[in-house]
């Protein structure tokens, strides 16, 4: 059998599966909610502690892949990271008991934090080594993973399959895609023992760049939480269409990523990601002021569109600056937008108890003009990673 060998393409193939089953796993796992509460007869609590501990699990996953990428390298960390995921999303979906599908899940929340951490270094990782623009087109897998597995779940599960028969389909075929690639993939492992540190106090610009990170994930948990409850009380939205703003900005974020590297490279990175933020509190602004409903559809393709491109821009950033080294560096970004993420619901329940849903979206419009201020004061870092544009 002729060895395969460890090109550039290979790696990017990697880094294309391994963002496509982060996003995969996770919309795989969002349809076994109800069925999980169905079948075990579980109250509301019981499935609240089992999300909590799948947000738990997330976190924990991120920071122990800062020591799985200095102890073992990329190679393994990506390859425990894809198998357990695998294992412990089947094994969830067989729901023998409360128990199992707590502990299953909370290896699944390791699982995927870990992925997901590893994969945003590699990511940056062959972006700097190759000189290529990477992150935005990788994201872009991460969200047709989403779409992909929102949708095949659907109709695995609308054809009379069972959760356990379309989960094992579903991951299985990822899995091995997965597991094909392990064996050329570079094993990322600096000689400098600084690079492999896995935790380094936080420093300038990447602590700006984790903020925007931060901001920009409680938007799109925002924006995924409580539109479908905005749009139906306030725009007079039927209850079944309550999901068609969510709907809109994932096409619009999936669309602008896969075709982002000819945009970069024509305004280049920071003009992309800075007025994105603009285009985003305009949309955001305009939702509160004018609650119609052609109005609000325009909003949030503004939103989409400008949201985008931040998040992967602002990766590639924190991977191209020399003040922090990689691994820590991206970890920090990670578990910042993810606690944004978690916690960003909860302070914005706390907004829409005590002043109002629109007080949601003004929130959240000033929290992306602090973004894109934070943006425009890391300028040089972002232009960075457009390595032939002057």
């Amino acid at each position: 059998m002729r060895r395969r060998k460890m090109s550039a393409r290979h790696q990017v193939y990697v880094a294309r599966i391994g963002y496509f089953l982060c996003g995969f796993a996770v919309a795989c796992w969002a349809p076994l909610i109800p069925i999980i509460k169905d079948t075990l007869g579980l109250s509301t609590e019981a499935i609240s502690i089992l999300v909590l501990s799948f947000g738990i699990g997330s976190v924990s996953g991120m920071v122990l892949a800062g020591f799985l990428l200095q102890w073992v390298g990329f190679k393994l960390t990506y390859a425990i990271s894809t198998f357990t995921t695998a294992a412990s999303i089947c094994l969830l979906a067989m729901m023998p008991s409360y128990e199992v599908v707590f502990g299953s899940l909370l290896v699944f929340g390791i699982s995927i934090g870990c992925l997901e951490v590893a994969i945003n270094v590699f990511g940056a990782y062959i972006e700097k080594k190759y000189h290529l623009m990477l992150l935005s087109v990788l994201f872009a897998y991460y969200s047709l993973g989403e779409v992909m597995g929102a949708l095949m779940m659907m109709f695995l599960l609308t054809i009379a399959l069972s959760p356990m028969i379309s989960i094992l389909v579903l991951i299985s075929v990822i899995y091995i895609a997965c597991a094909y690639y392990i064996p050329v993939i570079i094993n990322i492992k600096s000689q400098d023992k600084r690079e492999n540190r896995s935790f380094v106090r936080p420093v300038q610009p990447v602590i700006s760049l984790a903020i925007i990170i931060a901001f920009t994930y409680m938007v799109g948990g925002a924006i995924l939480d409580w539109s479908g409850l905005y749009v139906t009380q306030e725009a007079d939205v039927p209850l079944n269409f309550a999901s068609f703003g969510y709907c809109i900005v994932s096409i619009c974020m999936l669309t602008c990523r896969i075709y982002s590297r000819p945009i970069i490279m024509l305004i280049g990175p920071f003009n992309f990601s800075f007025y994105g933020a603009l285009l985003m509190i305009v949309g955001l602004v305009c939702i509160v002021l004018f609650p119609n409903i052609y109005i609000i559809t325009i909003c949030f393709f503004a939103i989409g569109c400008g949201m985008s491109n931040i998040s992967p821009l602002v990766t590639s950033a924190a991977g191209q600056q020399q003040k922090m080294p990689l691994v820590p560096a991206i970890s920090f970004l990670s578990i910042c937008g993810y606690t944004g993420l978690l916690l960003g619901p909860a302070l914005l329940g706390l907004i829409a108890s005590n002043i109002s849903l629109k007080g949601v979206f003004i929130f959240l419009a000033i929290i992306t003009t602090i973004s894109a201020g934070l943006i425009y004061s890391t300028k040089h870092d972002v232009n960075a990673i457009a390595p032939h544009r002057h």
